[in-house]
């Protein structure tokens, strides 16, 4: 009796196994005539039962099946499941895994050769989505491909996905990953001045400046001429507090670039830090030369003159004799006059610019009662920022 069970047990492990290939066979067969819903149906249904065999061949099947959704232009059969790649990629795994006579290595590899393309683009998607999280995955699913042992013999640094990673794990706040990412870049070789310029970056914003000015000065030793390492060093010494330091590397950023007019305007920044006022209007004004619709340039000069023209007015509050103040304060309402012509410069360039409307407003109201018609600026003006809160 006995003898008779395993007889039965064995007959219907044959049948179950038998049905098995059978759907794997048919799952093959709907996949080759590109019918991937028919074939999804069948692999996920052979695939389940595996109560008397383990069937390599059904998992490089499931790979080939979900790797097709994923490549598929169809909408309708990229819908079919979510994440058909990371379903590929685990049933490769697995096929790799049963594998006891070495078959399945050379059609994982061919299957592996394709995924390297299809994760760097769903990347590129993902990056381009703003899923930085997700891109950062995919490009490290593309590195822990081509690091296999199937592709050693082949194997090449893939610097431009390294790199990549790095930008997007910097992208995704993952900081210890990114700083390892543009490390590997930097020992390749790859992405000059700028991967400097990065991994810098990254380590300052870790908390680890003195190991990010090293890189920055680094990177400027080997690319001297490069317009993006001077702006990182230019940035930090002007966020540092070492203006002069900004200053001789302003002046590099100049030889290099004297077209630039950002430079001229960072520049006007660093003079106003040093109360060196005419100077700082001299770059404003050869940054404007460059671009007429340069508004940061109009903007800050114009606050410059607002500063200059406050500053007088501070100088009267202190006159206690009324005849002398009467005239200082006279000065005072012809220089805010003055001022006035550079912040309407800044909304002809960039009308909603919100500070400039607010400065303007209240030049209008200083002066509401010198002339009529800053009056009627005046309540136009706050009427269109009263609409705009």
């Amino acid at each position: 009796m006995r003898k008779l069970s395993f007889i039965l047990v064995m007959l219907m492990c044959v049948a179950s196994v038998s049905a098995q290939k059978s759907k794997v066979t048919g799952a093959q067969n709907y996949l080759t005539s590109g019918k991937l819903d028919k074939a999804k149906e069948a692999i996920d249904e052979g695939i389940q039962d595996e109560k008397c065999v383990s069937y390599a061949k059904a998992y490089l099947v499931k790979g080939k099946v979900y790797q097709g959704i994923f490549e598929s232009p169809l909408p309708a059969y990229q819908k079919l499941a979510e994440k058909p790649l990371d379903v590929a990629y685990e049933a490769y795994m697995k096929a790799l895994e049963l594998d006891e006579k070495g078959k399945m290595l050379k059609p994982v590899k061919a299957q592996m050769t394709n995924m390297i393309p299809d994760y760097t683009n769903q990347a590129v998607t993902y990056y381009n989505n703003g899923d930085y999280t997700a891109a950062l995955a995919a490009f490290e699913k593309v590195l822990e491909i081509e690091a296999m042992d199937m592709f050693k013999e082949t194997a090449t640094i893939d610097t431009a996905v390294i790199f990549n990673a790095g930008m997007t794990a910097q992208k995704s706040d993952d900081l210890e990953k990114a700083a390892k990412y543009y490390t590997q870049a930097i020992q390749y070789n790859y992405g000059g001045a700028k991967t400097y310029a990065n991994l810098s970056k990254v380590l300052s914003d870790a908390g680890n400046k003195e190991e990010a000015v090293k890189y920055l000065h680094k990177g400027f030793e080997l690319y001297p001429n490069d317009s993006w390492m001077l702006v990182e060093l230019i940035n930090y010494y002007m966020l540092g507090g070492e203006p002069q330091k900004a200053a001789d590397y302003l002046d590099k950023a100049i030889e290099i670039d004297p077209e630039n007019g950002s430079f001229y305007r960072a520049k006007g920044t660093l003079y106003e830090k040093t109360e060196e006022y005419a100077k700082a209007e001299e770059m404003y004004n050869k940054a404007l030369s460059i671009d007429s619709k340069d508004y940061a340039s109009q903007y800050s000069l114009g606050l410059l003159k607002l500063n200059q023209a406050i500053q007088k007015h501070k100088v009267a509050n202190e006159i206690m004799d009324a005849k002398k103040y009467n005239e200082a304060i006279k000065d005072v309402y012809a220089m805010y006059e003055k001022v006035i012509p550079y912040f309407e410069k800044v909304l002809e360039i960039q009308p909603e610019e919100k500070n400039s409307m607010i400065t303007l407003k209240e030049l209008y109201f200083k002066l509401r009662n010198e002339n009529e018609v800053y009056l009627q600026k005046y309540e136009s003006l706050k009427a269109k920022l009263d609409g705009m809160e």
